[in-house]
């Protein structure tokens, strides 16, 4: 059965058709105006924001609409609006669940939650306005992001004795990483001759010139046990996928973004579904015209 092809859909489409349009779309001014428009409505108070949007500078803390009693801080003139905007403030939020899924997590009661790549805490927010949370670590080794993090666990009621930031990197061992630092949602494990910057809308000399530090890595495998568990770590995702412990992890439900980056094979998405499925999670939802490098992907365990 063929499915009408959504707004968003439509757009990718018209840019794809129109390698002036998307240039023009793709200018960092222009993509920083239309993400400050589409959030605003989202937040409050939406005037201030938006002036901290204009000056580019400074960290705000706003309420969320409809989410009552949540803050969240957000980096003005950086990459954290977009990231808001694809969780918070889209016609389908980047993290919400397939309806198995939803159905599966609402019967296990109060979550345990796991957070691998909590960045600024946006799905943290998300998964505290979203599920009955019992616990939740999130796991995050950039200072300048888990400081943030920290902030906005902080800044909200509900998470009061619910919410733990982590200030390390997870994989599956005990271990050290040299880590590039202040990439916002783009900090990560180093890796050789890894630029990527059509990608990431980041340009390729802040990624040959980022500062590194040396972070701790805790094994996965070791931590509390969760029932979700979100993987978002910038491509040290595989040695977790490929680790033959994943199949007897407590997590009932996964939601996964694959990155081609450090990926063992040609196609990431492939592999992915592949190490999720030999797991023993069903993958019964994927994001919607996931590009070659990355996407989102929901696995579940029956």
């Amino acid at each position: 059965m063929s499915v009408a092809p959504t707004a968003t859909t439509r757009a990718r489409r018209a840019v794809r058709s129109a390698p002036a349009l998307g240039s023009l779309l793709r200018s960092p001014p222009l993509r920083r105006a239309l993400a400050a428009a589409r959030a605003a409505p989202a937040l409050r108070p939406a005037g201030r924001f938006l002036a901290g949007e204009a000056s580019g500078r400074g960290v705000g803390r706003y309420a969320i609409r409809g989410a009552p009693g949540a803050r969240v801080h957000l980096r003005h003139g950086s990459r954290d609006v977009e990231i808001f905007n694809e969780i918070f403030a889209a016609a389908r939020a980047c993290y919400a669940p397939p309806p198995a899924v939803a159905a599966a997590l609402a019967a296990l009661g109060p979550l345990r939650v796991g957070d691998l790549g909590g960045n600024i805490g946006l799905f943290g927010l998300y998964a505290l306005t979203r599920w009955r949370v019992r616990t939740m670590r999130s796991y995050e080794p950039d200072p300048a992001n888990a400081a943030l993090l920290r902030a906005t666990i902080a800044a909200n009621a509900l998470a009061a004795g619910r919410w733990e930031a982590v200030q390390a990197a997870v994989s599956n061992r005990d271990t050290t990483a040299t880590f590039e630092v202040g990439l916002l949602s783009e900090s990560r494990i180093a890796a050789d001759g890894d630029i990527d910057a059509q990608t990431t809308g980041i340009a390729a000399d802040r990624f040959a010139e980022a500062p590194t530090i040396e972070v701790p890595v805790l094994d996965l495998f070791a931590q509390p046990a969760v029932d979700l568990l979100k993987i978002d770590i910038e491509g040290a995702e595989w040695p977790i996928l490929a680790d033959p412990r994943l199949a007897a992890h407590p997590a009932r439900a996964i939601v996964l973004e694959w990155h081609r980056r450090a990926c063992p094979t040609a196609d990431p998405r492939a592999l992915a579904r592949e190490l999720l499925t030999r797991a023993g999670y069903g993958v019964i939802f994927e994001q919607d015209e996931q590009s070659p490098t990355n996407g989102v992907m929901w696995g579940l365990r029956r």
